[in-house]
């Protein structure tokens, strides 16, 4: 019974599976030996049309006029490879270089800003207030003693010992320690270390972290004291009175009791923002009834950020106190949380200042074992017993170590060998080297640095293996490579266009090239109404238009060329058609509204239509004459190739065209 059931079950799906493999393998068009299948022609329809479901609301008439066009592209590619261009050893190398160059800038997007960009957006929705201890050795403790002691701290903090106590004790964090090992509130990105951040948002309120953290500065216990949504940001609005009063000396008592006498007329109704015009000490807010705009955590002093980020919108503080004076806050507005997209360049910025470092690193030591990369540690050996104050610079062209050492091997890539000589010449080129010794530190920097790259390239020649978009991506541009070639070969330099070829085709055809109306003018432009009939009035008066235009006219561009704009077609914009309803040359027209302000226009010169010389037509001429050998030559090339290919087209078949069931 049960395997009745499963047969069944399982026929419905064969027939879907066979409908829709008939209906991929339809030939609609077929050329030599070669057929094109319903699939490949609807996959490069809808890539054209825009999408699938543009391509399946289009009439049967475009599907026709691009299956056309789509048998001419492929019969050129066929002829390309019966070129033997697809061997080609110049056009290989191209291919190859862009590929690689391609292939690592789409890897690296994948596979390395985009998880860590979206984990940074993600991360950013929440906020931390965290404290830590920092150990780090010294001249009388080593590394393996802090360790212990800070394993020791570790286990009195989590036996319920009071935090911010052993902070102070022990924490070497001069800006923390004596605020019980408090650094605030952060997010995501505000940390100069990823593995303390990777612990901290592991973490939940009032957890510890369960090891110390090796920052690489020293050794970090963390424990997680607030977490929460995090708010972007605030637009805020305060009354400040300073301590110190007109002269200089400073009164908190008075400050106090005016602050006060503020407050309790906030509690009784007074309008906040009549209260800051009238009474604020901030000149920068004041003005604008004590808005501040929108801040962002820590944009402010600690005391006035603590709590406004406590308030919700339309709330009022108490009074607050910093080392300007009192404070009362309102909040006003609050900006959501942006989409990824709004982001993403930001999240970026962030992610190459905090992480990619890091990230990448990882990235370059799974590549290292997929490309099997091997460091030849006695080339590496040698360099450093050899390079003594050697610079990276071009000093090492003819010195000791590149005679001795340049061609020995250092690296290598998938049996590749990489050489001394390569790895200088490439930190040579490199700000971040420059003027740095071959010590220890830098060599393995340089080299990390360098096989990092070659080893990015080369997952890029077999990314198109496990990334469809970038196939399709290469062979697209492996294609146009081809077609550029044989177009060029067949028609581009085949054309043979000179000046007794466009003076003829000129002749032929000049009723073609004509002028319209045109009106050559003058223009003065002020975003003031109040201004540019001031200028009307000086210039219909006889005052030198200009002079008008040097003093008054806040066009940018045309400093130069006082206002001028040469013959224009009389209906090109509105100054054109202000001008041509002038009558007489230098007259001067009423102020009109334009490109969001004020213009008047003075009338210089008016041309009728009329044909073209051939020197104002020439270049014109010229690229009709080049498009249309362009089209018999392609047309001829094309004849060419259906008398060898005699392709068939089926039209008849693409009324199934994207109607898959």
């Amino acid at each position: 019974m049960h395997n009745g059931k499963l047969f069944f079950f399982i026929i419905p799906i064969l027939a879907l599976v066979s409908c829709s493999s008939e209906h991929s393998k339809i030939v609609v068009a077929e050329y030599g030996n070669y057929k094109i299948y319903m699939d490949e022609f609807e996959k490069a329809y809808s890539k054209n049309a825009g999408g699938v479901e543009k391509a399946s609301k289009d009439s049967l008439d475009a599907y026709k006029n691009f299956l056309a066009l789509y048998v001419n592209y492929k019969l050129k590619l066929r002829d390309a490879a019966v070129r033997g261009y697809t061997k080609d050893a110049d056009m290989q190398k191209e291919y190859n270089d862009y590929k690689k160059n391609i292939g690592a800038t789409l890897f690296l997007e994948n596979e390395l800003y985009e998880p860590n960009l979206k984990q940074l957006y993600e991360r950013r929705k929440t906020e931390y207030r965290a404290s830590h201890i920092f150990l780090t050795p010294d001249d009388s403790t080593d590394q393996k003693k802090i360790e212990e002691l800070g394993n020791q701290i570790l286990e009195h903090a989590k036996n319920g010992e009071d935090f911010a106590s052993l902070a102070k004790q022990y924490s070497k964090d001069s800006y923390t320690n004596r605020d019980g090992g408090d650094v605030y509130y952060f997010t995501a990105g505000q940390i100069n270390s990823a593995v303390i951040e990777d612990a901290v948002y592991s973490l939940n309120e009032g957890e510890i972290y369960p090891s110390l953290v090796n920052s690489g500065f020293g050794y970090h216990i963390i424990k997680i004291t607030e977490k929460h949504p995090r708010r972007v940001s605030l637009r805020a609005e305060h009354i400040l009175i300073q301590f110190k009063d007109s002269t200089g000396a400073a009164d908190t008592a008075k400050a106090l009791k005016e602050i006060t006498e503020i407050e309790r007329q906030l509690k009784n109704g007074a309008d906040f923002n009549d209260l800051a015009f009238k009474y604020s000490q901030d000149s920068g807010s004041r003005l604008k009834k004590g808005d501040l705009g929108f801040l962002r955590r820590r944009d402010t002093f600690v005391e006035f950020d603590e709590a406004l980020f406590k308030l919700k919108i339309g709330e009022i503080s108490p009074i607050v106190k910093t080392r300007f004076g009192f404070h009362i806050i309102k909040v006003v507005d609050e900006s959501l949380y942006p989409s990824y997209e709004q982001e993403k360049e930001e999240l970026k910025e962030i992610f190459q200042h905090s992480r990619y470092k890091t990230e990448f690193e990882k990235i370059v030591e799974r590549l290292k074992k997929e490309f099997h990369y091997h460091l030849n540690e006695d080339t590496f050996n040698k360099v450093l017993s050899m390079a003594d104050t050697l610079k990276i610079s071009s000093d090492y062209w003819g010195s000791k170590l590149n005679k001795e050492a340049g061609n020995s091997n250092l690296f290598t890539i998938n049996g590749s060998q990489y050489f001394l000589d390569s790895l200088v010449s490439n930190m040579i080129k490199l700000e971040s080297f420059a003027g740095k010794t071959f010590d220890l530190k830098t060599l393995k920097e340089g080299i990390e640095k360098y096989a990092g790259d070659l080893l990015v390239k080369q997952k890029a020649i077999v990314y198109d293996k496990v990334d469809p978009e970038f196939a399709k991506l290469m062979e697209d541009y492996e294609n146009g490579m081809y077609l550029f070639k044989v177009l060029d070969d067949e028609i581009w330099s085949k054309l043979e266009i000179d000046s007794a070829k466009v003076q003829k085709f000129y002749d032929e055809t000049k009723v073609n090239y004509r002028w319209k109306d045109r009106v050559e003018f003058k223009e003065i432009y002020s975003q003031s109404d109040s201004l540019i009939n001031n200028c009307y009035s000086l210039a219909v008066s006889g005052y030198d238009f200009d002079s008008l235009f040097v003093k008054f006219s806040q066009r940018i561009g045309y400093e130069n060329k006082p206002g001028y704009y040469g013959l224009i077609d009389t209906d090109f914009n509105e100054l054109a058609k202000q001008s041509n309803t002038l009558e007489q040359i230098g007259d001067i027209s009423k102020p009109f509204q334009f490109e969001g302000g004020w213009s008047i226009v003075k009338l210089i010169k008016r041309e009728p239509a009329r044909l073209k010389t051939f020197d104002e037509a020439k270049g014109e001429a010229a690229s009709i004459l080049q498009e249309k050998e362009s089209k018999r030559l392609d047309e001829v090339y094309l004849n060419k190739l259906k008398k060898i290919y005699k392709p068939k087209l089926h039209y008849d078949k693409l009324h199934n065209a994207f109607k898959q069931q």
